[in-house]
């Protein structure tokens, strides 16, 4: 009898422990669950804000590569000159994906070799780097 009821207080003891504790622990889970779920929030916005920028490299690439034209073609590279205004350099090479303006004008067009041409202060082509 005296074993019965000893056993009967360590499974109520133990299943107040448990009981006592449970909840903290649960608490603790549902922290660190909310800050995984941030978390992946946060990456699925990087993820698309990500994607954004890696279409704006492969759309000009496809409309380019679709007409054989602009940027991409050597030819049109080695047919600028020394002076020509930004609208005759962009009839040839198309669209830049980059501008920077300061003292020099810098364009950009998307490869790997860092394509640019460069304009002076008053608009003339003054130095490029041809992919």
């Amino acid at each position: 009898m005296n074993r019965l009821i000893l056993s009967f207080i360590i499974i109520m003891v133990s299943t107040l422990t448990i009981l006592t504790f449970y909840p903290s622990c649960t608490t603790a889970q549902d922290d660190e669950i909310l800050m995984l779920q941030k978390k992946i929030s946060e990456l699925e916005n990087r993820i698309k804000e990500l994607e954004g920028i890696l279409m704006i490299y492969k759309e000009p690439e496809k409309i380019l590569s679709e007409t054989g034209q602009g940027w991409q073609n050597k030819k049109n590279w080695r047919s600028l000159k020394p002076g020509m205004t930004e609208e005759q350099v962009r009839a040839v090479l198309g669209e830049p994906i980059k501008r920077i303006n300061g003292i020099k004008t810098l364009w950009y067009y998307p490869n790997i070799f860092s394509s640019y041409v460069s304009f002076d202060e008053n608009g003339r082509l003054t130095m490029w780097n041809e992919p």
